[in-house]
């Protein structure tokens, strides 16, 4: 079992394929822009997101507890929130998401023992997983199996008495670089004749021709002097293009197989408590543009502008919106009574996400405004070392904030807006599906019932 930050460490030193920048890594553990993503983990280890696990009768992540009902999904939503918080930046548990989703779909199939013990395996080692779900997809247009290039999608190219061996890749594949496991789903809702690509099984994250092409950390190499970064340059999370090159998966690890049904609940399954715990960590985010966009305000002396409470409103809009609906989708939640597990509401998580993807890039204007062109216009921490130019920088950087403090709140601006503002703004608005998936999911789960009800009672005194 892996008790502490250092021998997680440890255990990431194995036979794992990955690359940086065209390079192969040895230890991630060493690596100045990977280890970055190992850094956050350490957070797990803290007694607050740690508590004993009733399910597995034993100590683990709080995010490997099994939500029974409201109140634990609730915590689960909260705990979210808190280390996000924590860290300052966006760390989902993209792995516990899975197995929480497999955990319901897997329950009544031939390969639900196969599941089951694996699970436990999870929590009882304390493992790190990662979720891959999402193909590199190829030509839109087409099926996966209308594809030019089967590989497109994840598929089993054949099988023996020992196991299947699977071909293609997973796109933006969060923490893989970084994880003991990668936990593999279906990407989509999947159709008869598919059946080669409805699969889900987990492997290790050093199996053998497994490669891991991880994303540049742009934000991270943009900040080259350390005031400039002061998020960045100690943690970050990363992706890989995770390609499956004839990999092989045993049989006990395999939990979907050519199961076109299964496959794509468990897609949509995932998709749900992933965006749960999406809402959960952007409303912290959200806390953190709110105090940035107050103080920016404050120290420019224009807090008592109009415009400017209007910025800093929609702000607190956009953070309590997300709050609520994560709130809403725990106490009306669900409960699958086999197996016994709360299931986040559809329409309020649905509406949660749909509402940030919708507004990130308003509430990015609302800071810029807030700040002008300092957003990103002012001198850099080489500047500010310099002993000749300090002084002056002091002295003109000045505002309703003495200039050294102000300077500091305008490096933290421009960390925001631009060195992990691109960054940032394709995952508000992308990431955990896009915001068409989430229309989708809304038109098809809601309970129109009462709404049609009332325009029909109406319509019967005309």
């Amino acid at each position: 079992m892996i008790e502490s930050f250092e021998e997680y460490q440890k255990s990431l030193v194995d036979e794992r394929t990955v690359y940086y920048r065209g390079k192969l890594v040895k230890n991630v553990n060493e690596h100045p822009i990977l280890s970055l993503e190992v850094e956050p983990v350490q957070y797990l280890f803290q007694n607050k997101f740690r508590s004993f696990n009733k399910d597995f009768n034993t100590e683990s992540s709080i995010f490997y507890k099994i939500p029974h009902n409201s109140d634990d999904l609730l915590e689960r939503s909260n705990m979210t929130y808190e280390i996000t918080k924590d860290l300052g930046m966006l760390w989902p548990h993209i792995g516990s998401d899975a197995l929480l989703a497999s955990r319901l779909i897997t329950y009544d199939l031939e390969t639900s023992d196969n599941f089951l013990k694996y699970h436990a395996k999870v929590v009882k080692e304390n493992l790190f997983v990662c979720g891959a779900q999402i193909d590199v997809k190829g030509d839109r247009r087409l099926r996966p199996g209308d594809q030019e290039d089967k590989d497109l999608y994840v598929h089993v190219v054949e099988e023996n008495d020992k196991g299947i061996i699977v071909k293609g890749a997973k796109f933006h594949t969060s923490m893989a670089a970084i994880s003991n496991e990668i936990f593999v789903l279906p990407g989509r809702s999947l159709r008869k004749g598919e059946e080669d690509y409805a699969i889900a099984f987990a492997i290790p994250a050093g199996t053998k021709n497994v490669k891991l092409i991880a994303r540049p950390a742009i934000a991270t190499e943009g900040a080259i002097n350390p005031m400039e970064g002061p998020r960045t340059r100690k943690r970050r999370m990363g992706e890989t293009l995770t390609i499956f090159d004839n990999v092989f998966v045993p049989w006990e690890r395999v939990f979907i197989y050519k199961d076109t049904k299964a496959a794509s609940r468990l897609a949509l399954m995932f998709a749900l408590y992933h965006r749960l715990s999406a809402v959960s960590y952007r409303a912290a985010l959200a806390e953190h543009l709110i105090g940035l966009g107050k103080l920016m305000a404050e120290c420019n002396g224009i807090s008592k502008a109009s415009h400017i409470a209007k910025n800093i409103t929609d702000l607190i809009t956009f953070a309590e919106i997300q709050r609520c609906c994560a709130k809403m989708a725990a106490l009306e939640c669900h409960i699958n009574k086999v197996p016994n597990i709360a299931i986040p509401n559809r329409i309020y998580t649905n509406v949660g996400k749909l509402f940030s993807n919708s507004n990130y890039m308003n509430v990015v204007q609302g800071l810029i405004d807030i700040a002008g062109g300092i957003a990103i216009c002012a001198p850099s921490g080489d500047d500010y070392n310099n002993k000749e130019l300090k002084p002056l920088i002091d002295k003109y950087m000045r505002g309703a904030y003495p200039g050294a403090e102000r300077f500091k709140i305008m490096l933290l601006m421009r960390e925001v807006i631009a060195l992990m503002g691109g960054e940032e703004s394709v995952i508000m608005i992308h990431a955990e599906g896009s915001m068409e998936a989430s229309r989708i999911e809304l038109y098809r789960s809601y309970d129109y019932t009462e709404s049609e009800k009332i325009v029909k009672e109406i319509l019967l005194e005309i």
